[in-house]
């Protein structure tokens, strides 16, 4: 029921965010091109909420955390490419924080750098991405799973954004995060999450 309520909350704002915005954006161009040209950035806020275990055994302890996201991006190519496959190549770094809501421990926090590939089709307010990112993490998580606070972060994730003005946009991403420690401690089994990830942005 919990997790079931939580993943309410993004989806409900997004569709908020949408509605509220829909008569600006039937007067604005979509201006989405300009946005993903080499040198511009981005820079966004998020939060998303995480749970696992995933695709792993039932005996693992349950660690459900949430996130708060603050991104830097930069696009490093220009938009390129035929059909479907017209996009480009962004960087980014990110700093996250969260807590643990079900589960032993208190909190999770760290950096990622990302590397991610934005579609971008013509004429559209709506362009998706896919990406992958690698950092550090801290946490204080069940010493069943973990035996240090100091960890690595291993990410996937596949999402759509939706320009609500000519700079602005909202995404909505599913994110996979892997956490452990290569085997700094001798206990090391690692969490395997998943979950939503709602966010906004900025280009400039």
């Amino acid at each position: 029921m919990k997790r079931e309520s939580l993943w309410r909350a993004p989806l409900l704002s997004i569709l908020v965010f949408h509605l509220a915005g829909f008569r600006t954006l039937e007067a604005a161009e979509p201006l989405a091109d300009n946005h993903f040209q080499k040198g511009v950035f981005e820079s966004s806020l998020g939060s998303g909420v995480f749970f696992s275990p995933f695709a792993t055994g039932l005996n693992r302890p349950t660690v459900d955390y949430t996130l708060t996201e603050i991104q830097l991006g930069y696009m490093l190519t220009d938009t390129s490419g035929p059909g479907f496959w017209r996009g480009n190549f962004e960087t980014a770094v990110s700093a996250f924080g969260g807590g643990i809501f079900e589960g032993n421990g208190n909190y999770v926090a760290g950096a990622t750098l990302w590397l991610r590939y934005n579609f971008v089709p013509r004429g559209s307010r709506f362009v998706p991405f896919a990406q992958t990112g690698a950092g550090l993490a801290e946490t204080d998580l069940d010493r069943r799973i973990e035996g240090q606070n100091f960890n690595f972060n291993l990410n996937l994730g596949a999402g759509i954004r939706y320009f609500i003005k000519p700079n602005w946009s909202l995404a909505l991403e599913y994110r996979y995060q892997h956490i452990s420690n290569a085997n700094l401690s001798p206990r090391n089994e690692g969490v395997n999450a998943d979950g939503p990830v709602l966010s906004v942005s900025y280009f400039f």
